[in-house]
């Protein structure tokens, strides 16, 4: 029997705590008390997993935060509170730890959370382990909520973090300005934070797309239990082109990647256009890549041909 990977370890845990429980799949964990909802999300980052050759420290801590940040962007929730866990190796110098406290202080700045405490451990490589916090009254989308006829968008395009691993990674080339944009996917990427935040109460349903955009797809199609209809790739010219100069498959590119933190959300054709002003206004690359209708699965049309698109991306244990 093959050891089990990330997604069959949930699976085990939630069945273990039952179906009272609320060790419920979803972005963030919701728990009401009172009238207030209060929202926790946990992100762990691991060296030997997470972090790419040529990532600075304060990008490390950075990339800490923007794990969680992404999360709380697609339920359209403003953290406010985090705590930080970490195992630091032996060989780390002051220096170092130096670069990841300014890392933290810069990023929780940038993104308006107040780090709170935490704890500090020794470890054989770099983990760092982050808790966010807020609050909202507000509905939360879920993964889930879907509907027949709901228009599928992307917050930003798909396909930069995986050619920036190519070429960081496997020794991949394009030209100069397209290998700045992929590598900055991979070391400064963008959750869509104020987007989220003014956006989301239009989503029936939201996912954070750092695991992929076939995982994404496939779980929010399984959890809406509806068919996710893929009419347009979400991406851009350079990307097309560096899978053509390398004979890379685009789709894989697009859909099989990871490290990609948008929001993929569905939203009825009556909200559409509120949401297309606000993603103009906020200067937001948003992409309308399909519709939701009857069935199950995640389904590419293209050149008049369907072909379903099963789940690829980054699973811890497995990939």
């Amino acid at each position: 029997m093959k050891n089990p990977d990330e997604i069959e370890i949930i699976k085990t845990f939630q069945s273990r705590f039952g179906k009272k429980s609320r060790f419920q799949a979803d972005d963030v964990e919701v728990l009401k008390i009172g009238n207030i909802k209060f929202i926790v999300k946990s992100d762990m980052l691991v060296q030997s997993t997470d972090i790419p050759k040529g990532m600075k420290l304060d990008e490390v801590a950075r990339k800490s935060l923007v794990s969680c940040v992404s999360d709380f962007s697609c339920k359209g929730v403003k953290p406010t509170f985090a705590t930080i866990a970490l195992a630091i190796p032996r060989n780390f110098t002051q220096k170092m730890v130096k670069d990841l406290a300014s890392g933290f202080l810069r990023s929780s700045k940038e993104f308006g959370v107040h780090i709170i405490g935490g704890d500090t451990n020794e470890g054989r490589e770099l983990v760092i382990e982050v808790s966010m916090f807020g609050t909202s009254s507000q509905k939360i989308p879920s993964r889930g909520g879907a509907k027949i006829g709901d228009v599928i968008i992307t917050s930003g395009p798909f396909g930069y973090s995986s050619a920036g691993l190519k070429i960081t990674l496997d020794g991949y080339k394009t030209d100069q300005q397209a290998t700045k944009r992929f590598r900055r996917a991979i070391f400064r990427p963008n959750p869509r934070l104020d987007f989220g935040l003014k956006a989301a109460k239009y989503f029936s349903s939201s996912m954070d797309s750092s695991d992929g955009l076939a995982i994404t797809l496939n779980d929010m199609s399984h959890q809406s239990k509806k068919k996710f209809v893929i009419t347009s790739l979400p991406t851009g010219n350079d990307v097309i082109n560096f899978a053509h100069q390398n004979k890379i498959s685009l789709e894989d590119l697009v859909f099989c990647g990871g490290e990609e933190y948008e929001i993929v959300s569905t939203a009825h054709p009556r909200d559409l256009q509120k949401i297309r002003n606000l993603a103009k206004k906020m200067n937001i690359p948003l992409s309308e890549i399909g519709h939701v209708s009857n069935g199950k699965n995640v389904v590419l049309i293209a050149n008049d041909r369907s072909k379903v698109i099963k789940r690829c991306g980054w699973t811890h244990l497995r990939s």
